[in-house]
């Protein structure tokens, strides 16, 4: 008798803020009850929001009042979420539920800044963005390798031939194994911050 099970975890991380210090900090979002697609698949966009200012403070004025709000309720200066969802088909048989058809979908969506110049702006200012931006989206893609990481090693376990008494029994241990790998791999993000100082150390006097 075949029957089906899903799950799904939303992490979604952001860079964030306050303008005095010139600190970022990291908002953490972990979420479940999103629809899970129906064919497994990895897919990565990245959106913008538009900032403008002819001078640095002119900058990180327009961060600190346009930049993505985490669920924390942090203002950010960079934001990047992935959803996992996996599911996988049980079938009952000869006394034993099997499982089989395993599906893991990784949806990662990444908000950066985009400056809108205007001619006058020095070209100094310009080359200190240059560099501000590029380190935005460096720590981000950090997060996002990890995600990537992470949906790699939900599949293999959900790979492995898994068997229970039952399959109200299988579906428990299939996803407790997928929860100890997402406990794993947000561990990872958060010693990825630890060992960035969240991106201050890249950051640190540019803005």
């Amino acid at each position: 008798m075949p029957c089906w099970a899903k799950g799904t975890e939303l992490d979604s991380r952001a860079i964030a803020t306050r303008a005095r210090a010139r600190q970022l900090r990291l908002g953490v979002l972990l979420l479940a009850l999103f629809p899970v697609l129906a064919v497994a698949k990895d897919s990565f966009r990245i959106e913008y929001f538009t900032i403008r200012g002819s001078t640095a403070s002119d900058l990180r004025a327009d961060l600190k009042r346009l930049g993505p709000v985490g669920e924390t309720g942090i203002r950010g200066d960079a934001y990047t979420e992935y959803r996992i969802a996996w599911k996988f088909s049980m079938n009952f048989k000869d006394g034993s539920c099997r499982a089989r058809d395993a599906g893991v979908d990784l949806d990662v969506r990444m908000l950066l800044p985009r400056w809108e110049q205007s001619p006058e702006v020095p070209s100094e200012l310009v080359q200190t963005w240059d560099r501000f931006s590029a380190v935005l989206r460096e720590h981000e893609d950090g997060h996002h390798r990890i995600a990537v990481a992470a949906a790699k090693e939900v599949r293999r376990k959900l790979g492995k031939r898994t068997r229970a008494a039952s399959c109200e029994a299988l579906k428990v241990k299939l996803d407790d194994t997928v929860n100890t790998v997402l406990r794993e791999y947000r561990k990872k993000q958060a010693d990825f911050d630890a060992d960035t100082d969240f991106g201050r150390k890249q950051t640190s006097g540019m803005l």
